[in-house]
């Protein structure tokens, strides 16, 4: 080989080992929206009339907090019944005493039996009595604890006329009032839960692949919020969207006491 030839490999080659690796775009800077993390329509399970309201838009709630009731009186009424019948014990009292009283009177039985005073009849007809007054107080126990699970029951049925809040969050809208009919399909208030914060931006897609979900990145409240936050990337769209060749990016912000309202835009930075 000659030497102008193996110049020329040895340049080519230092060519391409010194050549700058594809170099990843440049995220910069994108507008976005802060959006609750989620939004609720808050309704009953039961069909009624709406007795009270207990909250108002923009009260904080927590979740399980009772924040209306609906009218309830035949539900309490028939749980007060149902507990009275599951708190009689007066039967099977009675039918413990009668079994009792006959177990006791087949050993006197068996005694006289044996002595030939009592005959082998009369012993099995106070033994077959004795079989059925046992039979006849766990029938009685029975009962007690069907009352109990009728009791159970009835609760369960006034519970559902009160209504929880099934997240934590601000309410942002209410739209029935005491004495209102309330469907099953009928929202009764909207509630928002804003800690944490989704964070909404579209990218270009060139930069599809770039993104990974857990990086961290700066966000920037609009006025007269301000201040400077992190979140996380929490979602990438798996779809483009081709009309406008971009796709969906989601962050979640922390939120602790609610200090920054959903709604609000913001600017997304990617680090350096």
């Amino acid at each position: 080989m000659s030497t102008r030839i193996a110049g020329a490999i040895l340049v080519l080659t230092f060519g391409i080992m010194m050549r700058p690796a594809a170099a990843q775009p440049a995220k910069g800077d994108f507008t976005c929206l802060l959006r609750p993390r989620f939004l609720v329509q808050l309704g009953s399970p039961m069909n009624g009339i709406l007795e009270s309201v207990h909250v108002d838009r923009g009260a904080t709630i927590k979740k399980d907090q009772v924040v209306a009731e609906l009218v309830s009186s035949v539900e309490a009424a028939t749980l007060a019944l149902d507990r009275a019948r599951a708190a009689d014990t007066s039967e099977l009292e009675q039918q413990r005493t009668h079994s009792g009283m006959l177990g006791r009177k087949v050993e006197r039985t068996k005694q006289l039996a044996g002595k030939l005073i009592a005959s082998a009849v009369s012993l099995d007809e106070v033994q077959s009595e004795y079989r059925e007054s046992i039979i006849k107080e766990k029938a009685a126990e029975t009962h007690l604890k069907l009352a109990a699970l009728e009791a159970d029951r009835s609760a369960a049925a006034l519970e559902l006329k009160r209504i929880k809040s099934s997240i934590d969050g601000v309410v942002v809208e209410r739209k029935l009032e005491p004495g209102d009919y309330v469907s099953d399909q009928t929202p009764i208030f909207t509630v928002a839960a804003i800690d944490p914060l989704n964070v909404e931006i579209v990218v270009p897609t060139k930069l599809y692949g770039s993104i990974k979900v857990g990086e961290t990145v700066d966000v920037d409240p609009a006025a007269p919020i301000g201040g400077h936050y992190q979140a996380q990337v929490e979602v990438v769209d798996p779809v483009i969207d081709a009309a406008s060749n971009t796709f969906g990016v989601r962050l979640i912000l922390p939120n602790p006491g609610g200090r920054i309202p959903a709604g609000l835009r913001c600017s997304v930075h990617w680090p350096e």
